[in-house]
């Protein structure tokens, strides 16, 4: 569902919001991804704790993907932001339309901060 351009909030489920930021690329499947802030590895070249070498196994319905995201603010989860009656989804990527969701957008607006540069 995400688009270069498309603009995505963080949100920890049961923490609060943590960031906003901008689809500065294309999805990728997880394995194929490179990370360009680590000499363009990909996620099994990375030193990590976890193991992702069986998403090359996966088909393309049930794979993990990827997608990069310019950061144009954050917050530690320590100062999440969350109020009752903001919107929140367990999915991974949402389009939420519900009219909850244009109040959560403004609440978020005066939390978190978005340049369009």
């Amino acid at each position: 569902m995400l688009e270069v351009g498309d603009r995505v909030w963080a949100n920890i489920p049961g923490t609060g919001y943590v960031g906003v930021g901008e689809v500065v690329g294309d999805i990728c499947r997880a394995e194929n991804y490179q990370f360009s802030g680590f000499d363009n590895k990909t996620i099994n070249d990375l030193s990590t704790e976890g193991n992702y070498s069986s998403f090359e196994a996966l088909d393309d319905d049930n794979a993990e993907y990827l997608v990069p995201v310019k950061c144009h603010d954050t917050k530690s989860i320590k100062s999440a932001f969350s109020e009752t009656g903001l919107f929140g989804n367990q999915n991974s990527v949402c389009k939420p339309t519900t009219p909850k969701w244009s109040h959560t957008i403004e609440r978020l607006k005066t939390e978190l901060k978005y340049t369009n540069n």
